[in-house]
C-alpha cells in the first residue's frame, strides 16, 4: 500500500468513491456538475500496489481509498502559517473496516512533515474516529434560525446601497473579509477558493449582495433561498462585517425578503455572537452551538518553534507527548522559552533524573495548547494534561496563553 498524487487518469474512479461517500443518495449514474477545484487542491491515491511502481502502470483498480488537501494559510497566534485542509476521505464499500483510511492518512502526515507543514486540520465525519488519529477540536460555531419577521428589530433606517456581486468582484470582498476575520484560524484565502469555493456551489451557486456606503464596501451575504412558497428559508453561508453598522444593513437586507422567505438561517459564526439579545421576542430564534474543525500538530519540534509565542512567557520544561501514529512525535522534548519563541530539543527519558518529564499529554490536547484553542487550566481539568509542580503549569499558561480561534470554512 502506499499514497501517492491521483493521475488525472484516475480522476474519474476518485470522483466515483466521492460520490458514493457524500451522495450516494443520488444513485450510481451521477453527472459531474461540480464545480472546479481551486489551485490549492491535492488529490491524493492510496494504492495496493508496489510503492516503486510506474505511474502509467498503475490502474485505478488498485485505489482502495482516496483523500485530498487544500493548501490552505491560517493564521496561528497573529501571524500565518500553512494548514493544510483534510478533504474528500472516502472508500468504497468493498474496502472498508480494514485500516486503509488510517494508513492512508499516516502516508499523508509524513508527506506534509518532509514537505514543512507542520499543521493540519481537518473536518470530521466522526469525532471520536479522527480523535484516535490524534486531531482535536478547534472551535464551535452558531447556527441560529429566527422567522424573518423578527429581523425588524435589528433593522437600521436604510441608508447606503445594496450591490449584487459576480466572482470578478472576489478581491473587494477579499478585503472585507481580512478585516472582519480577525481571529486564529482564519484563512488566507487565495483568489482561486473565492471562485471555485466561495461563489460556487456544489448543487446551485450562491447569491452575493454586499452593502456600500459612498462606495465603500462595509460588508457582504452569501446566501441561498430553498423551500416552496410559503415555506422558504434563506439559508445564509457567510455574513461578514467590519462594524455593527454594516451588520446591521446586511440584516436588513435579509429582513426586506419577508416577501419571499419565511426563516433565516445563519449557518456558520462565531460562537460569541448574540443576534437573540437584540430581538424584541429572543425566544423566537433558536440558537444551536455546534462543534467545529479539528487541528493536528504534524512536527511537534517544527510546529513549536514556527509559531509565535507571548514575549513575556519565559522558562523551560520537559514535555512527554504521546502519538501513535507519527513516530517523530512520540517521545520527550525539552523546551525553552524566551523571547517570543521556542528552542525543542527531542530527549531521552532517565527514569528518577533530572530528564524525568515536567508535563505529559498526547499530541491531540498539545494540538489545542498550540493553537489557543483549550486552556492549560481546562485540559488539566479534563485530565489531558499532566503536569508536575505549580512552577510548570505557570511556564505553560504564560506560553500557550488561550486564543480567539474560529476557522470558518467548511472543507
Amino acid at each position: 500500500m502506499h499514497l501517492r498524487p491521483l493521475p488525472e487518469e484516475h480522476l474519474e474512479t476518485y470522483d466515483e468513491f466521492l460520490y458514493y461517500s457524500f451522495r450516494a443518495e443520488d444513485g450510481p449514474d451521477w453527472d459531474d456538475e461540480n464545480p472546479p477545484d481551486p489551485d490549492i487542491y491535492n488529490p491524493r491515491g492510496f494504492y495496493d500496489a508496489p510503492p516503486d511502481i510506474a505511474e502509467e502502470d498503475l490502474s485505478a483498480s488498485d485505489l482502495v481509498t482516496v483523500c485530498a488537501f487544500y493548501d490552505f494559510t491560517a493564521r496561528v497566534r497573529g501571524e500565518w502559517h500553512p494548514l493544510p485542509g483534510i478533504s474528500a476521505v472516502a472508500s468504497p464499500p468493498e474496502t472498508r473496516r480494514q485500516g486503509h483510511v488510517s494508513a492512508m492518512l499516516d502516508e499523508l502526515l509524513v508527506e506534509f512533515r518532509e514537505s514543512g507543514r507542520y499543521l493540519s486540520a481537518l473536518w470530521p465525519f466522526e469525532y471520536e474516529f479522527y480523535r484516535r488519529l490524534g486531531w482535536e477540536r478547534t472551535n464551535n460555531y452558531a447556527k441560529t434560525t429566527v422567522p424573518v419577521d423578527e429581523l425588524d428589530a435589528v433593522a437600521p433606517r436604510a441608508s447606503g446601497q445594496f450591490v449584487r456581486f459576480e466572482t470578478d468582484d472576489w478581491a473587494r470582498l477579499d478585503r472585507v473579509y481580512a478585516e472582519a476575520s480577525p481571529e486564529d484560524l482564519a484563512l488566507d484565502r487565495t483568489e482561486g477558493w473565492w471562485r471555485h469555493r466561495v461563489f460556487r456551489g456544489w448543487q446551485k451557486d450562491p447569491y452575493v449582495y454586499g452593502w456600500e456606503r459612498d462606495g465603500d464596501l462595509r460588508g457582504y451575504l452569501i446566501y441561498r433561498i430553498d423551500g416552496s412558497s410559503g415555506d422558504r428559508t434563506m439559508k445564509i453561508e457567510e455574513l461578514a462585517a467590519v462594524d455593527a453598522e454594516a451588520r446591521g444593513h446586511l440584516l436588513r437586507f435579509v429582513r426586506d425578503h419577508d416577501s419571499q422567505i419565511a426563516t433565516v438561517t445563519i449557518r456558520r459564526e462565531h460562537e460569541s455572537t448574540r443576534l437573540i439579545d437584540d430581538l424584541t421576542d429572543p425566544r423566537a430564534a433558536t440558537v444551536e452551538i455546534q462543534p467545529g474543525p479539528m487541528v493536528r500538530i504534524v512536527d511537534v519540534e517544527a510546529a513549536l518553534e514556527a509559531v509565535s509565542l507571548p514575549s513575556d512567557a519565559a522558562g523551560e520544561f520537559v514535555l512527554d507527548v504521546s502519538d501513535d501514529h507519527c513516530p517523530w512525535n512520540d517521545g520527550t522534548f525539552h523546551v525553552v522559552v524566551a523571547d517570543g519563541e521556542a528552542r525543542v530539543e527531542s530527549v531521552e527519558i532517565t527514569t528518577n533524573s533530572h530528564t524525568d518529564a515536567d508535563a505529559t499529554t498526547d499530541i491531540g490536547a498539545l494540538s489545542q495548547l498550540l493553537v489557543g484553542a483549550r486552556s492549560v487550566d481546562e485540559l488539566v481539568r479534563t485530565d489531558s494534561l499532566s503536569v508536575r509542580d505549580d512552577a510548570t503549569r505557570d511556564v505553560l499558561t504564560a506560553t500557550f496563553t488561550e486564543r480567539d480561534c474560529y476557522l470558518r470554512e467548511f472543507f
